[in-house]
């Protein structure tokens, strides 16, 4: 019965924050922060406890740090539907949440790290704590690797424009650049 509770809980939370990204046409934003935010609390539960995690039922101290990790990432999406508070550079000390849509590949570089982090904490629930630190280990590297090699963050409106690719990683970057563009008095016509 708890298993059930916990992955209906998992289950509902995780449609709920899809739907609240589709709704905005950010679903690229749902992938990238949920693979990174699961990854980052899996990762530092199996590091941080030298590659001891639960062995018993649907190992509560992992789905805890999955979704602590998750809603870490995705605190800087929060508070811009709650509060309507624009994303800015300082909100990289949640899970490199700007940096991490400029990482090449980053759907598919976060799905790695995810799949590593998972793989870590699998392996340290079977007890094989060398296999669980060394593959958790692997996607703390590979995430920093990635965010090493990203392309450069757009500071201003005219680096946005000149990126026009930027609306397929940024929805809400491009969204932000169109709602300004427009809020631009029209032109006169003199004649």
């Amino acid at each position: 019965m708890r298993r059930a509770l916990t992955v209906a809980a998992v289950v509902g939370f995780e449609s709920y924050l899809y739907w609240q990204y589709a709704a905005h046409g950010a679903q690229f934003h749902y992938f990238i922060h949920g693979f990174t935010g699961v990854a980052a609390g899996v990762a530092v539960l199996v590091l941080v406890r030298g590659g001891r995690v639960s062995t018993r039922g649907p190992a509560l101290d992992v789905v805890l740090a999955a979704a602590a990790g998750r809603l870490l990432s995705a605190m800087p999406d929060v508070l811009f539907l709650a509060a309507d508070l624009p994303h800015e550079r300082w909100m990289d000390v949640f899970v490199a949440h700007i940096s991490v849509h400029f990482v090449p590949a980053p759907v598919a570089a976060t799905f790695t790290v995810f799949v590593l982090a998972v793989a870590g904490a699998t392996a340290a629930a079977l007890g094989r704590r060398l296999a669980g630190l060394v593959t958790a280990g692997a996607a703390v590297v590979l995430l920093v690797v990635g965010l090493a090699a990203r392309a450069p963050i757009p500071r201003t409106l005219e680096e946005v424009r000149e990126r026009p690719g930027i609306a397929l990683r940024c929805p809400l970057l491009a969204s932000t650049a169109f709602l300004q563009a427009s809020a631009a008095p029209p032109p006169t016509f003199e004649g």
